[in-house]
Formats: C-alpha cells, structure tokens, sequence
C-alpha cells in the first residue's frame, strides 16, 4: 500500500522540487507555466487518472497497487501534481529526501513510475517539449530520489 504511494510519490515529488523556480521565471515573462501547458487542474487530473490506469496494466508495479483507496490516491496525486507544476495549489506533505530515504525503491521501480507518467503526459499533451521537461525534471532528481546524491552541505 504504501509503495504505489512512494512510486507516484517519486514522480511526482520530482516536479514539485524541480518545478517552482521555472513557475516563477515563466510567470514573468507572461508566458504560460507547465502547469496551464498541461491542461491546468483538468488537464493533470486526467494525466494522474491515466497514470494510475498504466499502473494498474504496468506488471513490474501493478501489485504496489493492492489495497489502496485508489480514488482518494487519486485527488492526492492530482493536487500535489498541480502544485507541482505551478499550479495554484498547495501542498504540505513530507519533503522529497525525508519521504523516501527509506523505500529501498529500484531504479525498475523509479524507471517504470516514470515511464508511467510520461506515457500519460504524452497521451494527454501534444506538445513533446512538455513530456521532455517533465521527463528532464525527473531524471535530474533521479539521485535524491534514489539515495545517490551526495551530501548537502
């Protein structure tokens, strides 16, 4: 139960950490953020929905999904998303490296949660440079997220 949330966690921490300085920049020079590039709230609420439905189908993740209250994982997901992409949202959950210092995650695991994401980004947004940003945001995290990063400091 708690590994589906870590997973779509992963992903989607990623943006959250990568994204508010581009939100910022963007916003200044009028042009639209990641966010409003994705459809705003209906837009990354459909990508989240397709997300899971990939999960669900994804052999090398789908049995993270036992037992979870996929609806409310749902409106989580698409909130922290939202916000993470520049969206006006907030979210006040655990921070990236506290949430998942801990999972023992795989890079097959981090691979197929994002492969999931971009899958739905792409579905849903015809723009590819929108999919080459969210998959640049992730991988860039890719070490936090995974416990490789050096040290702060």
């Amino acid at each position: 139960m708690m590994k589906i949330t870590r997973i779509l966690s992963v992903t989607l921490t990623l943006l959250v950490l990568g994204q508010p300085a581009l939100a910022d920049e963007e916003a200044t020079d009028a042009g639209p953020t990641l966010y409003e590039r994705m459809g705003s709230w209906e837009g990354i609420d459909q990508i989240v929905a397709d997300t899971l439905a990939l999960h669900l189908e994804n052999e090398e993740i789908v049995d993270i999904l036992d037992g979870i209250d996929l609806d409310k994982l749902h409106t989580n997901v698409t909130a922290f998303f939202a916000m993470g992409t520049g969206g006006p949202n907030k979210y006040e959950g655990r921070d990236m490296t506290s949430s998942h210092a801990a999972l023992g995650l795989t890079e097959a695991d981090f691979d197929a949660a994002v492969s999931d994401v971009l899958k739905a980004v792409r579905k849903n947004v015809e723009d590819e440079s929108v999919a080459e940003e969210v998959n640049a945001i992730l991988q860039s995290l890719r070490p936090a997220v995974m416990g490789t990063a050096a040290p702060a400091g």
